[in-house]
């Protein structure tokens, strides 16, 4: 491991905190990038098949059926997004190191990363779990029995997409991007300009709360989204160029 720290004019690391070794930056830039083309693929596999993520607000009698006619599209696009949300474990833990620890701010940081990634699966895998199931019984059903496996869908996607996406991309997402941002400008490990977007993108991140307590945003989940891959694009090559130079 090198014990020489990286340190831009005007930043004071503590002596005893050294630069983690090339590997790190490595791997942590490399997942970085991975989960951004992984979430790509299921963007368009879904996008294609399902109209997603526009069809996640369509009415059960309607997204059943889709999601049956289209299920081996549905499972792709889904274990994609699903192996894309893992991803942001190991990167909040690897960033750890990375953003030099001193004092606890990184450690807390990759604690809500693991947190944020853990959620985005639980909600995740309703899709590939549970809604085919409920898809083929609603084709098989009676009128009846339709409309109760419709209000059993409408249910447990509203609970299962507030873990997913309130809690785990907007809340826990939004605290790992603001704590990492203010790690990044306090220890001086990684360029500055990288901690203020990332401050930017939670911000964006942190938004669509506003929705539990009633207020609209609009567009801003799909827009927040973007801002957020754009700041995990640009971290993922920095990481990446840091590992070159010292390789």
């Amino acid at each position: 491991m090198t014990t020489t720290a990286y340190q831009p004019a005007g930043t004071q690391l503590a002596p005893s905190i050294a630069a983690p070794a090339a590997p790190t930056y490595r791997w942590a830039g490399a997942m970085l990038l991975a989960q951004f083309a992984i979430f790509m693929v299921a963007l368009a596999t879904l996008g294609s098949a399902i109209n997603w993520p526009a069809s996640l607000d369509l009415p059960a009698a309607e997204a059943l059926p889709l999601i049956r006619e289209q299920r081996a599209a549905v499972a792709l696009g889904y274990t994609s997004y699903f192996i894309s949300a893992a991803l942001l474990i190991p990167i909040a833990l690897l960033l750890r190191p990375i953003l030099r620890p001193a004092d606890g701010l990184a450690s807390v940081a990759a604690g809500f990363g693991a947190i944020a990634g853990f959620a985005k699966l639980l909600g995740i895998g309703r899709w590939l779990f549970m809604m085919p199931d409920l898809a083929e019984r609603h084709a098989a059903a009676g009128p009846a029995a339709r409309e109760t496996l419709e209000l059993i869908y409408g249910a447990f996607n509203n609970y299962a997409g507030g873990v997913g996406e309130n809690l785990g991309v907007a809340l826990f997402g939004g605290l790992w991007t603001a704590l990492a941002a203010a790690a990044i400008l306090r220890s001086g490990a990684l360029p500055r300009w990288l901690g203020y977007a990332g401050a930017v993108a939670a911000l964006a991140v942190l938004s669509p709360l506003a929705e539990i307590y009633g207020i609209g945003v609009g567009p801003m989940l799909i827009v927040s989204g973007v801002i957020w891959q754009l700041w995990m694009i640009a971290l993922g090559a920095t990481l990446l160029v840091r590992a070159a130079r010292q390789g």
